[in-house]
């Protein structure tokens, strides 16, 4: 049956799941459902790291000063792609991500926690700055702001994860019908949005068993 995705647990990054499994992504303030037909890491690297200060064409970050949220280039994927990644302050700032514009991560009621370098001493593993960045143009944004009484001139994340190629799965409701043989539109539409409600019964009966895994922020 189902099962969450591990992408939280406290050890190395590992793939959700196999090539050819099924997954369910929140995405788009719904459930999707999804097979896995391609996955690769995505190394730990020199192209997979960016600072903040560069991107936003500034030479420092002001004493005590945020750069606002801006798009990372880097992170931007297509259709039916998906990026799962942790990442690693390099320097003594603080990052606050949005995986939409609109839609912070690591969010509740009155705060948005941040990720820095100070993380690591109890996540060595940086378990908890996984996130999933998942299809064209939904895009991620990265904040940071400075502690210190100091201007810095780089403001560097080390990112690294697994990339996914993702084939979307349709379910054919073509086969209920109503009395006498014609399409039951009511019963359709009522599974179509248990199906993106993420109802677990309706999940197993027309997907099959599939891995829950959070893409955004709710």
């Amino acid at each position: 049956m189902s099962e969450v995705a591990n992408i939280y647990d406290n050890g190395p990054l590992s793939l959700i799941a196999r090539i050819k499994d099924t997954i369910s992504v929140w995405t788009a303030k719904k459930w999707s459902h999804y097979r896995i037909e391609y996955a690769e890491p995505w190394p730990r690297s020199e192209q997979t790291r960016v600072d903040l200060v560069a991107l936003n064409n500034v030479t420092a970050i002001a004493a005590n000063g945020t750069l606002a949220k801006l798009l990372v280039p880097l992170l931007q994927v297509t259709d039916n792609e998906m990026l799962c990644i942790r990442f690693e302050p390099l320097d003594d700032v603080q990052f606050a991500v949005w995986e939409q514009p609109g839609t912070g991560r690591f969010v509740s009621r009155n705060t948005q926690s941040r990720i820095e370098m100070a993380t690591k001493l109890q996540d060595p593993y940086m378990a908890s700055s996984t996130f999933c960045i998942m299809g064209f143009q939904r895009e991620m944004n990265l904040e940071v702001f400075n502690p210190n009484p100091i201007p810095l001139v780089q403001a560097r994340a080390q990112l690294w994860g697994y990339r996914y190629i993702l084939e979307e799965i349709m379910p054919d409701l073509s086969n209920i019908t109503q009395q006498g043989g014609q399409p039951d539109k009511v019963r359709q539409n009522r599974i179509t949005k248990a199906l993106a409600d993420g109802d677990k019964a309706a999940v197993q009966e027309f997907i099959g068993p599939t891995t829950w895994v959070p893409a955004e922020g709710r």
